[in-house]
C-alpha cells in the first residue's frame, strides 16, 4: 500500500497528462528533488508488485 506522500507523488508524476516536476514536488514536501525521485521509484515498485500479485491471484500471470 502507498502512503499519502507516495500516492501524491506517484499520481502527480505518472498518472497525469502534464506531470508535476520534481522541483515543484520538492517544494511542496520540503525535501530534495532526489528524495522525490527516490519516493517515486519506490512507489512505482510497490504498484508493480501489487499488480503482479493481483495477476497471480487471478491466474493471469505469465511464466517468468
Amino acid at each position: 500500500d502507498l502512503n499519502e506522500r507516495e500516492r501524491r507523488i506517484f499520481e502527480a508524476r505518472r498518472l497525469t497528462d502534464e506531470p508535476v516536476t520534481l522541483e515543484e514536488l520538492s517544494a511542496e514536501f520540503g525535501v530534495s528533488r532526489e528524495r522525490i525521485r527516490q519516493i517515486e521509484v519506490r512507489a512505482f515498485e510497490k504498484v508493480q508488485q501489487a499488480v503482479q500479485k493481483s495477476a497471480k491471484s487471478d491466474g493471469m500471470a505469465t511464466a517468468s
